[in-house]
């Protein structure tokens, strides 16, 4: 049981932070559907565009919590702190390249995709905002986090993500929809605000070292 519950005090606040996640995504979708059709389908295709940029990023993120578990768990504290800082630059070289990559291929998708010239025109608009913020926001604000949680900080992760995700994503892209008359790419200007507070707040938990003082085993 001692050994379970400790599972469990990483467990359980990921899992409540990946709910709330969920129950996020599926408010900002009901105001999305008040858009149209053309709206609707350019969204899709720039979420598709968007996860697939971000795979090597995310793979760069799961892989430092179990370089940084390992490396804390033995009590090496600050060759943890190395790796954060280490894998955090590989994952933001990693995600420059992918959003490269992904901007020179959205084009020729989207044409295979048959979309309509509208949704198309949203859905480019949407994928040059997302490969200009990407590379400078996303990596600070999702990837140390990893570290903070495999050394266990798990509790203010899981408030921080809340807090930024309704806040800042939800709310914003309801209020710039409905309040507004924004189209589709009010979703990403919450998300980019998302991004940019995440990295700010995790920078500077990180840089001051309370997150050390948490211990999982």
């Amino acid at each position: 049981m001692p050994l379970i519950s400790k599972i469990l005090s990483i467990g359980i606040p990921a899992g409540v932070e990946n709910g709330m996640f969920q129950f996020g995504k599926l408010a900002i979708q009901s105001t999305e559907s008040t858009l149209g059709t053309q709206a609707i389908a350019a969204q899709a295709l720039a979420i598709v565009l968007e996860n697939l940029n971000g795979i090597a990023s995310m793979g760069v993120g799961i892989s430092l919590m179990t370089v940084a578990g390992q490396t804390f768990g033995a009590g090496r504290t600050e060759e943890g702190k190395y790796y954060i800082v280490k894998l955090t630059w590989y994952g933001e070289i990693g995600l420059i390249l992918s959003c490269l990559l992904t901007f020179a291929v959205g084009r020729p998708i989207m044409y295979l995709a048959g979309m309509e010239p509208e949704s198309m025109r949203m859905c480019y608009e949407m994928l040059v905002a997302i490969t200009i913020a990407k590379p400078l926001l996303w990596a600070l604000g999702f990837i140390p986090a990893y570290g903070l949680r495999a050394a266990g900080d798990v509790k203010f992760s899981m408030i921080v993500s809340i807090c930024t995700m309704w806040f800042c994503r939800v709310a914003l892209a309801i209020y710039l929809i409905r309040f507004q008359g924004f189209g589709p790419i009010a979703v990403w200007i919450g998300m980019f605000a998302d991004w940019g507070i995440r990295s700010i707040i995790f920078s500077i938990r990180f840089l001051s070292g309370k997150w050390m003082e948490k211990h999982v085993i």
